[in-house]
């Protein structure tokens, strides 16, 4: 499986506190049947980094996965935070792409979906790439009306829900809407979002299958292997491999 959203990286923001929990983290993941990971560590509200500077500490971490024998595969990213600003951060380098493609993890406020914010994120097709929405499921204007989605979903971006989600660990509003996207065909990808070794633990495998009693095995296999792999290889998702 491969995971597009992570809080793996040491010290960053509000994920790994260090590199023993990080390696614990990439630890999890990989016996849970994980191969790659984007670190995606949040480009605001906590310390800010370069992208170059995240692909440093990206490259820093996987040499000590690979001293500890870990079978996983870290690359970088960002979760771009879209507001008004965003992109005064992406000219200056402080927000990016999902390693060296087109896409782009973007996360709206939680308390936000407008029509200010769904410009925001059509600018990222203006710019030649595409967003992939981190947790919409976890947005109160979408809770309240998945059909805030369909012009964003018409104009080709593509959503991401949190495996968390789908458990329950966010809660039963949470939980519900992200079955109701699914079974409305409004998911695309399953990550995991994960931020420590404790709890919200980088796991994959119950969620898709909790996906798969719902879209059924194949559907629910591509949204944790087939569809992020695409973006590993920059390769254009369609709604085949959805």
């Amino acid at each position: 499986m491969i995971d597009i959203h992570t809080h793996i990286l040491p010290g960053i923001d509000d994920g790994a506190r260090d590199m023993n929990e990080s390696l614990q983290m990439a630890r999890l993941a990989a016996q849970d049947g994980t191969t790659h990971i984007f670190a995606t560590p949040h480009h605001r509200f906590y310390q800010t980094y370069l992208r170059q500077e995240i692909s440093d500490r990206v490259n820093a971490l996987q040499r000590e996965i690979n001293k500890a024998k870990i079978a996983l595969t870290i690359l970088p990213g960002n979760e771009v935070r879209v507001e008004a600003d965003v992109f005064t951060d992406w000219d200056d380098g402080v927000a990016g792409p999902l390693g060296k493609s087109r896409y782009v993890l973007a996360e709206a406020n939680f308390d936000r979906y407008d029509l200010a914010t769904e410009a925001l994120f059509f600018e990222f097709f203006e710019r030649g790439y595409i967003p992939v929405m981190a947790h919409p499921e976890r947005n109160a204007p979408i809770q309240n009306d998945l059909s805030l989605l369909e012009p964003y979903l018409q104009r080709g971006g593509l959503t991401q829900i949190t495996g968390h989600s789908l458990t329950g660990y966010h809660g039963q509003r949470a939980k519900q809407v992200a079955e109701e996207m699914l079974r409305a065909g409004m998911v695309h990808i399953i990550a995991s979002d994960a931020h420590h070794a404790s709890r919200r633990q980088p796991v994959l495998a119950e969620a898709r299958a909790i996906a798969a009693k719902i879209v059924g095995e194949a559907q629910a296999t591509a949204m944790v292997m087939s569809t992020p792999l695409a973006i590993v290889n920059d390769q254009l998702i369609t709604a085949e491999i959805a």
